[in-house]
């Protein structure tokens, strides 16, 4: 796939394996469930950031022992596939991005598959703000106090190293590094990660795909009826 333009867009993912991916989420709805409900999800991002005509996405996928795995799961997606190098989440973001620089990208985003209310709008926002000239950096706030997006018009590790990471203060701690280092930055607006049970809005994922929130019910339903018949198995006779 050849360069589009000036706009490159980082996926990162995991390979849905029981017990590597959502362990948080799977300790309320257990870790078959959790893995299903993040195949789902992450499926989804992948699908909805692909193939863009305004950006060229790349998703950074890890382990990369499941190389051939992941390209049966998401290898016809207009995409183009790199496995995540090693180290602290920090380190491969940075690097992430410095690939992305080499190539001749002027302006670089990344997200998760946390987030499945991000929009293309979305995307759209923060790469019109990093173009614009105002902004070399732009920040998009979760709810749990960590961010769904981060972009870049230059390199800089000032974001990345020595980052607390998985704590309700990523964002604050970010965009406090980016005042101090006079890296003028966007917020834009707040969305919620899947993280834990109590995340997932069946009500609000309907109003980004009917579809995926479809999905998203049938995995908890089934999981509900589970931990029910778990339930009832318990009581004294």
């Amino acid at each position: 796939m050849s360069q589009k333009n000036d706009n490159a867009l980082i996926v990162f993912l995991k390979y849905p394996e029981t017990e590597k991916v959502k362990t948080r989420l799977g300790k309320d709805i257990g870790e078959q469930r959790a893995m299903e409900l993040y195949r789902e999800t992450a499926g989804f991002v992948a699908d909805s950031f692909s193939g863009q005509e305004n950006w060229t996405t790349f998703l950074l996928y890890t382990p990369k022992e499941r190389k051939k795995e992941i390209f049966k799961w998401l290898g016809g997606k207009e995409a183009l596939f790199f496995a995540q190098e090693t180290g602290s989440l920090g380190q491969r973001m940075s690097r992430a991005f410095e690939r992305c620089f080499s190539l001749g990208f002027r302006n670089v985003v990344i997200i998760g598959t946390d987030c499945v209310m991000i929009t293309e709008e979305d995307v759209e926002t923060a790469f019109s703000l990093l173009s614009g000239g105002e902004f070399e950096a732009v920040l998009g706030p979760a709810t749990d106090g960590g961010y769904y997006l981060l972009g870049l018009c230059r390199k800089t590790d000032v974001v990345f190293q020595d980052m607390q990471w998985s704590t309700s203060r990523v964002f604050k701690e970010t965009e406090r590094r980016m005042r101090e280092s006079g890296l003028r930055h966007a917020v834009m607006r707040e969305l919620a990660d899947i993280d834990e049970e109590k995340d997932i809005s069946i009500k609000d994922i309907m109003t980004r795909d009917p579809e995926l929130a479809r999905r998203l019910e049938q995995v908890l339903l089934k999981d509900q009826k589970i931990r029910t018949q778990k339930n009832e198995e318990r009581k004294p006779a």
